[in-house]
């Protein structure tokens, strides 16, 4: 006879059994275990976020966890995440969840939360009958980093560089100035560079030898960051961002192109995308780089009366 599932606040030491119920859940998960415990360590504490975890027999059978958002400037702004182990699914423990997780954003004061939910129809309906209103859809795609068109030709005064070799002062100047308008239903407006440089630039599947920065006449023009789980053989695209004033110029395709063969050449066999399917100048660069969809996810947005 088992047990009825036990919801507690998470630890630290629960995150290894919550990476099992992500790799269930989403087909385009590679992040390592010590990569979700960067992501642990490096949560903000102004972002009063509550994570509980739901036990079956004493193993982790679904997560939550929500707060603020502190990457953008939108006063109220919030997050929610929660996750059921697909072979837990139907017996209300998402909802049990989540009941706590709105408890806590009311009373810290959220005004307007964003989840995400995949494209199978129950997580969509969950998602409607807990009162959220769909919103941004994103396009997960992959290739096989061993078939890659040719590497465009290098305009006169372009040159290219590893992120290693271009230096994290002048990637993280490139990347807080390119991302600023990132599609999405809540804004982006900016990382500190310490909070960014423990989560992003020293995380432990960031592949600072293999993300690619495009260098115009001297100037950090795009680059693209590409994360892997070595041990998975898989490899993320975790951005690729240009400049307003260098965009429209090839420049992505050229940073994706020798990033993906420098992932080929690192052992990395398949390689993840995402994007949102308003950016079509990015999915253009993707398709034309032989990525194949093949998984969506959607953004859900929640009102909370003050």
């Amino acid at each position: 006879m088992t047990s009825e599932p036990v919801i507690r606040e998470a630890t630290i030491a629960d995150v290894p059994g919550m990476a099992r119920i992500r790799y269930a859940a989403f087909p385009w998960f590679t992040a390592s275990v010590a990569q979700q415990e960067v992501w642990w360590r490096t949560s903000r504490p102004e972002g009063r976020t509550l994570r509980l975890v739901a036990l079956h027999d004493g193993l982790p059978v679904g997560w939550a966890s929500g707060g603020f958002n502190v990457s953008t400037t939108e006063e109220g702004a919030g997050h929610v995440e929660l996750v059921v182990h697909p072979e837990h699914r139907g017996r209300g423990l998402g909802s049990a969840l989540y009941d706590r997780i709105e408890e806590h954003l009311r009373a810290i004061g959220v005004r307007r939360a964003r989840a995400f939910a995949t494209e199978d129809a129950p997580s969509l309906r969950w998602a409607q009958a807990h009162g959220y209103t769909q919103g941004a859809r994103d396009r997960y795609a992959k290739l096989d980093t061993a078939v890659l068109p040719p590497v465009p030709a290098l305009p006169a005064g372009v040159t290219v560089c590893s992120l290693a070799e271009a230096g994290r002062e002048t990637v993280y100047d490139l990347d807080q100035a390119a991302s600023i308008d990132e599609p999405g239903d809540m804004s982006f407006d900016g990382t500190p560079f310490d909070v960014w440089t423990a989560r992003y630039w020293e995380s432990p599947d960031q592949q600072l030898d293999i993300g690619t920065v495009v260098m115009v006449d001297g100037v950090a023009a795009c680059g693209t960051f590409f994360e892997a789980n070595r041990e998975l053989g898989k490899g993320m695209s975790t951005g690729t961002c240009t400049r307003r004033e260098y965009r429209g110029r090839g420049l992505a395709k050229i940073a994706k192109s020798v990033a993906l063969r420098r992932a080929a050449e690192a052992g990395i066999h398949t390689a993840i995308t995402c994007n949102d399917y308003t950016n079509a100048p990015m999915i253009a660069v993707n398709d034309w780089l032989g990525y194949q969809p093949f998984a969506d996810e959607y953004s859900y947005l929640k009102h909370f009366n003050a």
